[in-house]
């Protein structure tokens, strides 16, 4: 079966993309789409987007059983196109990091419940899907009162509730400092999930093994 990446924003093709354990031994292919959120990139994150599912709907074309895999601006573009293009021989979905993540759609315990994707939430339904979430990584489990989301809503184009806390700076600033200085957003292969010996990359591999 063939299993598709789609890396993260700013990610190689290549070896050292977060994606290469999840589909270790497996027959897999890089997504070709830009992976870019200006300034990552010329193109904005609703552009590359478009274009990544014009590429997904072109494999799904092929008529034959196929698995996705998404990290961060992947996986985001993976739910959309799950939700919004309703693929025929999709047989399953891996998600890490996934930046509209549901606060119900969760793989594993330990992620609270008043923290989902920074951009919001969009439950993905249709296929089997397994979503990945580091509890403090502010693009995937932010809470859901942290003023991060108001510059998500500029960079998505979505509009979410005001958040409650929004004009709590130092709070704010906490959770980007996550992203921004303390490696949470990247830290999938080397971290332990709560309760599992396995890092949250080993675990998706299973999940995706058990696609095949």
């Amino acid at each position: 079966m063939m299993n598709v990446r789609a890396r993260g924003a700013g990610e190689q093709t290549g070896p050292a993309q977060m994606l290469v354990g999840v589909t270790r031994g497996m027959d897999a292919v890089d997504l070709d789409y830009p992976a870019q959120i200006r300034p990552i990139g010329t193109l904005t994150l609703i552009e590359s987007v478009l274009r990544g599912r014009a590429a997904l709907r072109a494999i799904d074309a092929l008529g034959k059983p196929w698995t996705l895999s998404g990290f961060s601006l992947g996986a985001y573009l993976a739910g959309e196109y799950v939700v919004l293009d309703k693929p025929k021989n999709l047989k399953g979905v891996v998600l890490l990091a996934d930046p509209l993540r549901h606060r119900n759609q969760i793989a594993h315990v330990g992620v609270a419940r008043n923290r989902f994707g920074v951009g919001g939430e969009r439950f993905i339904s249709g296929v089997p899907v397994q979503s990945f979430a580091i509890p403090d990584d502010p693009i995937t489990s932010c809470p859901a009162d942290n003023g991060l989301r108001l510059i998500s809503n500029g960079v998505t184009g979505r509009q979410q509730p005001y958040p409650a806390a929004a004009f709590n700076l130092i709070y704010t600033l906490d959770w980007a400092k996550k992203y921004l200085i303390e490696g949470r957003h990247t830290a999938y292969g080397v971290e332990k999930m709560p309760g599992d010996q396995r890092t949250y990359v080993q675990a998706a591999r299973d999940a995706l093994m058990g696609m095949q």
